[in-house]
């Protein structure tokens, strides 16, 4: 049903910086897009692999610094940025996968957290290449070869930003469509069954979560190109619990479950910018009855009603 109407989704995706007119709100949906893309990325290890890591983080702050130190230092064309930020990504992604994907169970989700530590100390700590907790800024701009086209308006890169998370989510979609992504099924689903067959489980994992840090760094490129500035906060934990919370919130396992708990954080950070820091005891809330009462996520709640539907019009 769905996919009947996504021509329909695309076009009003197309027009809303236009309906909402305010530079404000597309700012936000700039964010949203990035968001999305970034809780896609999470998702194919949480929602096709079955794995929950809490370093996340750490590839989207390894995009945004790898494609500013690129843009900056060596001239490398910023078009080109999310690229290598994927390239740089995905190289890390697959060394830290290789030695924590060894390990199961709780343990993988504390050896991603330490990595993700170490990765953020450095950062900190490595101040000729990342300036510290100073941070980079005045970082380049968006841009693209023969486009005289200023991208540091939102309702500019918003359209960069829409069309990176379209193809990242109909490579997502095709991906899961495919032997691969039917290994990956298998594998979150059981494991040792799956390795009966014939899969081998280590590398589809690895391969999984190469791909889903590779996507991380695209996000951050992007991200740091948008704001211009970047700090070692990009890899912190409070990025990492907004990831699940897009994840989980919107409906691990899906592609449009993930998108929509992107826009949902997004409108609630905002919503409740008034009320500071207690807005983290909403997003906490909000996470627990989800697992409780709606371990499918919201994407569940519209299943429901289509088989209802179904259901009804068959009778």
């Amino acid at each position: 049903m769905i996919k009947g109407r996504l021509p329909l989704v695309v076009a009003v995706l197309g027009i809303l910086p236009f309906v909402v007119g305010n530079a404000y709100l597309q700012h936000m949906l700039v964010l949203w897009a990035i968001y999305a893309l970034l809780a896609l990325s999470l998702n194919m290890i949480v929602g096709y692999l079955g794995e929950l890591t809490f370093g996340h983080a750490a590839f989207f702050g390894i995009g945004a610094y790898t494609s500013a130190i690129l843009s900056m230092n060596y001239g490398l064309p910023v078009w080109l940025g999310p690229f290598a930020a994927a390239i740089v990504a995905a190289f890390f992604g697959a060394v830290i996968g290789y030695v924590a994907l060894r390990i199961v169970g709780p343990q993988f989700a504390i050896l991603t957290l330490g990595f993700g530590s170490i990765l953020y100390t450095i950062t900190n700590y490595w101040v000729d290449l990342t300036r510290g907790p100073m941070g980079i800024s005045n970082i380049p701009p968006f841009s693209l070869p023969g486009l005289d086209i200023d991208f540091t308006r939102a309702d500019r890169m918003y359209y960069v930003a829409l069309v990176v998370l379209l193809l990242v989510a109909y490579g997502c979609r095709a991906l899961m469509t495919s032997r691969t992504g039917r290994a990956f099924i298998a594998v979150r689903e059981n494991a040792p069954l799956a390795a009966s067959t014939g899969i081998d489980v280590f590398h589809t994992k690895l391969l999984g979560f190469t791909i889903a840090t590779a996507l991380a760094g695209v996000g951050g490129a992007l991200y740091g190109h948008y704001l211009r500035v970047i700090t070692p906060d990009l890899m912190s934990l409070q990025y990492v619990a907004a990831l699940i919370i897009m994840v989980i919130v919107g409906g691990k396992g899906t592609i449009i479950g993930p998108i929509i708990g992107a826009g949902i954080y997004v409108a609630l950070l905002e919503a409740l910018r008034v009320v500071g820091s207690l807005r983290l005891v909403v997003f906490a809330a909000l996470l627990t009855l989800c697992v409780i009462f709606l371990p499918g996520g919201l994407v569940s709640l519209w299943r429901r009603y289509a088989g209802r539907q179904a259901a009804g019009g068959a009778s």
